[in-house]
């Protein structure tokens, strides 16, 4: 198995070492099997491209792989799963504030931590986790993944200066999933705050006025997002009755893979 390994340092001052492939069938996978091996804290398993994609949605056949940033970190935090409750947040406002600064196109975060780009889903964020008997973390596995095209994410400049001097052997994606990193551990800090993080998610959340499919009872029904409660992260819809219902788990809800974007009017 071909692979690269990096280390760097985050402005915290921790370090993140990066095995990066060019291809991988799942990094969450492999990272979960790092992880029950003892793998350290912030040890990351990054690809350019993979062959089996969950998280993005896209429909692969035998043989296929789309390419873009697909990254699990593995992480040890001292902390217990009720003070984790907002990491999905968390991790969607350092996705989509990472991949701004390679794009100009419009980006935006869905529920809990899907990927938008110009209407289209194009990743999200997944975690998985093992808890010890203290319902203490063992691990946190935090995956990140997003299919980038040559007409969304195409190559800028300031990557490619910074493609020449970092590492001879570091290519684009790898570049983008060492900004998703820098913001991501910038933000880990705050995760017993979310104060800090909630106002920045919904401000770029895309789902508002979208109609979604929810599972009840055996049943399924198509909801109006009304938008998100930021004091806990739940998803506001109206039913067919004008009844607002809050709902506080992502199972059971169906996330459009379109949305519409307003327009944008063209500078006179």
């Amino acid at each position: 198995m071909d692979k690269n390994v990096f280390s760097f340092r985050m402005a915290d001052g921790g370090v993140v070492k990066m095995e990066a492939h060019e291809c991988l069938p799942s990094t969450a996978a492999l990272a979960k099997e790092y992880a029950e091996a003892g793998y350290p804290d912030r040890y990351v398993v990054f690809a350019d491209r993979q062959s089996t994609a969950p998280i993005t949605g896209t429909r692969l056949k035998e043989g296929q792989s789309e390419e873009g940033v697909f990254m699990s970190c593995i992480l040890r935090p001292s902390l217990f799963a009720a003070q984790a409750s907002f990491f999905g947040p968390m991790t969607a406002v350092a996705f989509v504030t990472a991949l701004s600064e390679h794009t100009e196109s419009r980006l935006g975060i869905g529920w809990v931590s899907d990927i938008y780009c110009e209407g289209r889903r194009i990743g999200g964020v997944s975690l998985e986790g093992k808890l010890d008997s203290y319902s203490a973390f063992e691990y946190l596995i935090v995956t990140f993944a997003a299919k980038l095209t040559p007409e969304t994410f195409p190559p800028r400049i300031t990557d490619m200066i910074r493609k020449i001097f970092e590492s001879e052997n570091a290519t684009l994606p790898m570049i983008i999933g060492r900004t998703v990193l820098t913001r991501f551990f910038a933000l880990y800090p705050t995760v017993k705050t979310p104060q800090k993080f909630m106002d920045a998610y919904a401000k770029h959340f895309v789902l508002r006025g979208e109609h979604v499919k929810l599972l009840q009872d055996g049943k399924q029904m198509r909801v109006k997002v009304l938008g998100i409660d930021i004091k806990d992260g739940a998803l506001m819809v109206e039913n067919r009755k004008h009844e607002v219902l809050r709902i506080t788990r992502r199972g059971g809800v169906r996330i459009p893979k379109r949305i519409k974007l307003p327009k944008v009017e063209k500078k006179k």
